[in-house]
């Protein structure tokens, strides 16, 4: 088998080395520390070497490990390596957080074109030669060699459709980010959960423009006033309102619940109501409202048939956990 090399030797790192390792698990440390310890001064090795009863793990575990550093930029081809050395270098990588789906890190960012690459791009229309120009004027300001790079490589590496890259552009631009770093890091986090065409980003942008809304007038409903939200809250309220699609009006139901039953506002406790009808895949206020009346009427119509016995079904079972949940929080 070909020889591999390990990038970053003699005390080298990648730039973006902490986003590297908050995707990678312990297995795939343990393997790379154990690679760093029988590669060479330049960080080669061969990996036909029988690390699997070294490690005592299977081939496919290896191989899956090997898979992660050399998608991360921290394992290369030896001899990609030389040849690359030999030849006039074209590209280098930038340093942005890592593009993976599946868990499975895909990069380690966009790599940066040199001007005869971009000229090449848009002669060919893999890029529109107009598009430049009008992502520069989206922006409002002039890209440099690097800047251009990046809005170039989210169409050509990764798939964007050009009018969701300008979409992007107006979005970070209305947050006054000036830098387009910060375009490629929402681009990166965009392209993690498969979103690249114009429609689904201006979906996404929608959605947490109005969950920043949200999140304001949740934090008011639960009487916070102008204090910051810790993490916790911060993180709940985004949840409701961005990933699960939740409207005010479905958390002030869950907030008149939450109040009826324990007389305080505690977010935890009102997740519990939340994640319970998202569960239920109630994604609607109408919907919501329709299956708290349906459990109402039928608890009503239990207790009228005579008798003192009650019926226990999923949501007794619920409703106890989230007492004991409340009480957990005490």
């Amino acid at each position: 088998m070909a020889k591999k090399k390990i990038n970053y030797v003699n005390g080298n790192i990648p730039e973006n080395i902490s986003d590297i390792l908050n995707n990678s698990d312990e297995q795939e440390l343990k393997i790379l520390t154990l690679l760093l310890m029988v590669a060479n001064e330049n960080g080669e090795f061969d990996d036909s070497a029988d690390f699997e009863t070294m490690l005592g793990i299977s081939k496919s575990e290896l191989d899956a490990a090997i898979s992660f550093w050399r998608g991360a930029g921290v394992i290369g081809s030896a001899r990609a390596q030389k040849k690359k050395s030999e030849e006039t270098p074209k590209k280098a990588a930038s340093s942005v957080q890592t593009a993976h789906r599946g868990g499975a890190v895909e990069s380690g960012g966009i790599d940066v074109y040199n001007s005869t690459e971009l000229v090449t791009l848009l002669e060919s229309r893999a890029v529109s030669a107009c598009f430049v120009d009008e992502a520069q004027q989206v922006f409002g300001k002039t890209f440099s060699r690097l800047d251009t790079s990046i809005v170039v490589g989210l169409i050509d590496q990764y798939g964007f459709e050009e009018d969701a890259v300008l979409e992007l552009l107006a979005y970070v631009k209305r947050l006054e980010k000036k830098g387009i770093k910060y375009v490629e890091k929402v681009a990166i986090g965009f392209y993690d959960e498969g979103i690249t065409t114009a429609a689904d980003v201006s979906a996404k942008i929608s959605l947490i423009e109005r969950s920043k809304e949200d999140v304001f007038r949740i934090k008011q409903m639960f009487g916070f006033g102008a204090r910051s939200l810790t993490k916790t809250e911060q993180t709940l309220f985004e949840k409701w309102t961005q990933t699960y699609g939740y409207g005010t009006d479905v958390v002030k139901l869950a907030y008149d619940m939450m109040i009826d039953a324990i007389q305080k506002p505690v977010p935890k406790y009102a997740d519990k109501i939340i994640e319970k009808w998202h569960c239920e895949g109630l994604r609607t206020f109408a919907e919501v409202e329709a299956y708290e009346k349906n459990k109402k009427d039928g608890s009503q119509g239990d207790e009228n048939k005579g008798g003192t016995q009650k019926s226990y079904d999923l949501d007794d079972f619920f409703e106890a956990a989230i007492q004991r949940s409340f009480r957990d929080l005490k």
